[in-house]
Parts: structure tokens; C-alpha cells; sequence
């Protein structure tokens, strides 16, 4: 591929961790990528198509091991033998089957990987896991992923990279707490719109469909109020747990 050629950084990113290392991926990969924010479901419902010659960066958080319970996640993307980098965002803990969940999901799209990295970002249920992540070596780090990436391009019988994870992928798991609103709740939908899968209503955004809900958290950062959380001794307990397992920081790794 030449120094020409088109990049697309595409992120499914609740929170703003995953969407911060698509971006410096893909800079260094081109001066000015276009962007496709997938956590917007009006965004997931678009269809946009890539040639061979294009390049698609694709990021993602994992949830409990796995990519996220998304039923139209990349469902509007379609490639044509399209080169993917590929990233996985976790919270401290570990990938698991992430990655290769993300590359069968970008396989069966007409999708191949080219290359891909796990990195950590702030843990969804703690603030004091993953805490000042990315830092600068992180975004080095995502920069070396775009840049090993083009060169692994330039090779004209490049092999796709060799990822980390099983199959079948582990079970996916979801949490038995969510997030809801309190009586101080001023309906001023914020948290609607930060919902990346539209699990609160806009008549009752003191409620959560817990059937949708991603526990992603992201309505809880963007509520100005501070009503909305997650409360009980299920979601402390957990917290506590998770505090205690993941002091020591975990550091990037890179798949060529």
C-alpha cells in the first residue's frame, strides 16, 4: 500500500478510553483519518463499504472477557478483502476471548487482521483501577500498532496476525446490578443520549432496561446531577473485589 492510502478509525467507546486509542492508531497509520463512532446507534445503522485497498481501524472495550453484546456492532460494515487493525480495550483484568471474537465478527464482514493490540484504560466499575490509562507510553504504544501495521502492508504476501483467545469464546456473563436514577433525577436526558444501546427512555430516565444494558456506566458519567448509579452490596462487593485482584498495571501488547 502506498503512503495514500484511506483509514478509517472506528470505535465502539461508552466511555471515551477505547475511542482515545483507535485514534492515535490511526493517525499514525494516516494525517487524517475519517471517523465512525459506533456507540451511537444511528451511526451503527449506517452502511459504509471498504475496498482492498482502504484500511479499517476497529476498536473495542471488553466486557467480561468477550467483545460487547452488541447485536449490529460492525453489522454496517462490509469489506472486500479489507485490511483491519484490530484493538481491545479492558479495564486491568485480562482480554480473554476478545480479540478473536472481534476478528470472526470482521471475518464473516470481508475483513482481514492485519495487526492488533490490547491496551487498558480506567476499569467501567472503578476508578481506581486503570487510572491515569492510556499515559503517554500507552499512546506511544497504539502509535507503534498503526505504524508496524503499514509497514506489514507494504509486504505484498502479508499473513494475517495470530491472536490471543479461544473457541469457543468463553461465556459471556452479565452482571446482576445497572444503573438507575434517583428522585433528583431533573429529566434533562443526558443519560439518553449517552446510551450507546438505548436502554433508558427518554418519558423515564430514571429507569434502566436491564435487558439492554451494557453496564458500560457511560449514562452515570455523563449524568451532571449525579443521579444516576449503581447501588447494592452486589455492585460493592464486586467493586471491592476487583480493587483487591487488579492493583498491579498490566501493559500493552501488540499481534503482528
Amino acid at each position: 500500500m502506498n503512503g495514500n492510502v484511506k483509514v478509517t478509525a472506528a470505535f465502539f467507546s461508552p466511555t471515551g478510553g477505547t475511542s482515545s486509542y483507535v485514534r492515535e492508531t490511526a493517525q499514525a497509520m494516516a494525517p487524517a483519518p475519517e471517523e465512525w463512532d459506533l456507540t451511537r446507534p444511528e451511526v451503527r445503522r449506517q452502511e459504509r463499504r471498504f475496498g482492498p485497498d482502504e484500511v479499517l481501524v476497529l476498536g473495542v472495550p471488553v466486557y467480561y472477557g468477550r467483545v460487547p453484546e452488541v447485536a449490529d456492532l460492525v453489522s454496517g460494515l462490509t469489506g472486500s478483502d479489507t485490511p483491519v487493525v484490530l484493538l481491545a480495550v479492558y479495564g486491568n483484568r485480562a482480554i480473554d476471548d476478545a480479540l478473536v471474537e472481534l476478528a470472526d465478527l470482521c471475518a464473516a464482514r470481508g475483513f482481514r487482521p492485519v495487526a492488533a493490540g490490547e491496551f487498558i484504560a480506567p476499569h467501567t466499575f472503578s476508578a481506581k483501577i486503570g487510572t491515569g490509562r492510556p499515559n503517554e507510553s500507552d499512546r506511544e504504544t497504539a502509535r507503534e500498532l498503526g505504524r508496524r501495521a503499514m509497514e506489514k502492508l507494504e509486504q505484498p504476501d502479508w499473513q494475517p496476525a495470530e491472536l490471543p483467545g479461544n473457541r469457543p469464546y468463553r461465556e459471556f456473563q452479565r452482571a446482576p446490578f445497572y444503573p438507575e436514577g434517583e428522585e433528583s433525577c431533573v429529566n434533562c436526558g443526558a443519560c439518553v443520549r449517552a446510551c450507546p444501546v438505548e436502554a433508558i427512555s427518554i418519558s423515564n430516565p430514571k429507569q434502566t432496561d436491564a435487558e439492554r444494558c451494557l453496564r458500560c456506566l457511560a449514562c452515570v458519567k455523563a449524568c451532571p446531577t449525579g443521579s444516576r448509579a449503581v447501588r447494592g452490596m452486589a455492585f460493592d462487593a464486586t467493586r471491592q473485589k476487583l480493587e483487591q485482584l487488579l492493583q498491579q498495571p498490566r501493559q500493552p501488547k501488540l499481534y503482528l
